[in-house]
């Protein structure tokens, strides 16, 4: 049974980040981040002051963010970033933007193709690799709205892992694919079991098919927890299957969320697996958006959403918890959240007036792109 040489699991943002910034303080060799959102607050002047100081102790910095994700990072952060040395790119810039970011091609024309041709691709993992030995992956973006101590009761509800072994050497990969926007197009010359990794036509196969197949073959129960619940077909209708042959089959959702039509968005879906016998839970204390997904006695956390774009579209990272000590942690945590949260009704969707439902249908027709 292959496990992680070290790992250590964090179910708050505090806690987190903390530790990660103690762990970019005490680089030597090279610091590999990248993150889909990356805001201007609290947080993000510490993380930035952290990586100019380890450049300034010659440490290699280089960093990602998403252009979708972080609108305004180039005008709040990367002027002292590069004065400062720091390596940035732009992973998926906005087409309509006209101004050249750093990595990108001086040929306007060629620019505004590539972005085009990214337009739907995003950047979704929140990852940090130290020194090509300490990976950090969870659900954590660079944002204050993860850490208690600026947010008070508002604080978002996430999880995080630090991990140390042989498959760390896949992440540094995956940043460099990244880096140089090779992703969709090399394959991986190993497999990864503990590392699940969807940059490549055969990574993404085969994590989907992984997570899909740990699904099917789950005897005793199957627990999930997701921000955003639109997914595939195929994941749609193995848990609604697996509830009838009796598996404990249980999602959490928020009952508060940022993206404010995801509830229309699945609300008609939750309905039908209600219907079907899985056990529903909304989540009210706070809004999670943390990424469970637990067969049995296999789990995994990190960036990937029960949707369309998690599955078909954008780079994620996660990370299979092997520690026994940090399973039983997940499985307790799982069962708290849900002695705050409250069944999900089903009479909330048949009651809707008959136009709330019709324009939840209409919303649905955009799934494939949400």
């Amino acid at each position: 049974m292959r496990i992680w040489t070290s790992e250590t699991l964090y179910t708050t943002g505090d806690e987190y980040f903390a530790a990660l910034l103690h762990a970019i303080r005490e680089a030597r060799l090279s610091i590999e981040l990248e993150s889909y959102i990356f805001e201007k607050g609290v947080l993000g002047d510490r993380m930035i002051d952290a990586l100019i100081d380890a450049t300034q102790r010659g440490v290699r910095v280089r960093l990602i963010v998403d252009g979708w994700g972080s609108p305004g990072f180039v005008w709040d952060y990367w002027p002292r970033l590069s004065e400062a040395g720091v390596r940035l790119r732009v992973f998926r810039a906005a087409p309509w933007r006209l101004g050249r970011l750093p990595g990108e091609t001086r040929n306007i024309f060629f620019r505004l193709y590539v972005r085009w041709r990214k337009v739907n691709r995003g950047n979704h993992r929140k990852s940090c690799l130290i020194d090509h030995v300490d990976l950090w992956v969870g659900s954590f973006n660079i944002s204050d709205v993860h850490l208690k101590e600026v947010q008070g009761p508002q604080v978002w509800k996430d999880m995080g892992v630090r991990v140390s072994g042989p498959e760390v050497k896949l992440a540094k990969r995956a940043f460099q694919r990244a880096y140089r926007g090779w992703t969709a197009l090399n394959w991986p010359s190993r497999r990864a079991h503990l590392l699940l990794l969807n940059d490549s036509f055969l990574h993404k196969r085969r994590t989907r098919l992984e997570q899909v197949s740990r699904l099917r073959k789950a005897k005793q129960r199957i627990w999930l927890a997701t921000p955003y619940f639109v997914p595939v077909g195929k994941i749609l209708r193995t848990l609604g299957r697996q509830a009838k042959r009796g598996v404990d089959v249980r999602l959490t959702v928020p009952l508060k969320n940022d993206v404010w039509f995801m509830k229309w968005l699945s609300l008609p879906l939750l309905a039908s697996l209600a219907k079907k016998g899985v056990k529903v839970f909304v989540y009210s204390p706070l809004f999670s958006h943390q990424k469970l997904f637990i067969a049995d006695e296999w789990m995994c956390i990190g960036s990937t959403n029960l949707n369309h774009r998690s599955f078909l579209h954008d780079l994620e990272m996660d990370v299979v918890i092997t520690h026994p000590e940090n399973r039983h942690k997940i499985l307790q945590n799982y069962i708290a959240d849900q002695g705050t949260s409250r069944p999900f009704d089903t009479q909330e969707w048949a009651g809707l007036p008959w136009w709330k439902r019709a324009l939840s249908s209409v919303f649905l027709l955009a799934k494939y792109w949400s």
